[in-house]
């Protein structure tokens, strides 16, 4: 490979971590608007309802009346622990739609191998002082 096709791929790969670059901040922001969120899963025909943040965090738990009336203990808890369950997949959904995509595009599975191959060989020359 000949100095100006290295100098020229050398380049192409620098583009390409300043674009990763961007697209990580671009993730802090979102990941972080997420953990702000909050998430409602309900069960029992919206008696029982469960809030929990962006990272799966319960918040709280309402019960209605109708619902405490309706159920022994056991069952009660049952769809609780439903309504929890239910508020933290919705969470965990927006989590995988967040990331779902943060690669896509960017052509990173080959950027640490394409870096190594273009500067094996390549000598640095001494700095002068």
């Amino acid at each position: 490979m000949d100095e100006p096709e290295r100098l020229a791929r050398i380049t192409e790969q620098l583009e390409r971590l300043e674009r990763l670059s961007a697209k990580q901040a671009e993730a802090a922001a979102a990941a972080e608007q997420l953990m702000t969120r909050e998430f409602v899963g309900r069960a029992d025909k919206g008696g029982i309802t469960a809030t929990v943040d962006g990272a799966g965090n319960l918040l709280a738990v309402d019960i209605g009346r109708l619902s405490m009336r309706r159920h022994d203990g056991v069952t009660l808890g049952d769809a609780v622990l439903e309504a929890i369950h239910a508020a933290e997949h919705a969470a965990a959904e927006a989590r995988t739609a967040l990331t779902g995509d943060l690669g896509a595009g960017l052509g990173l599975g080959d950027l640490c191998g394409d870096a190594q191959q273009l500067f094996h060989g390549v000598r640095t020359r001494p700095r002068s002082r």
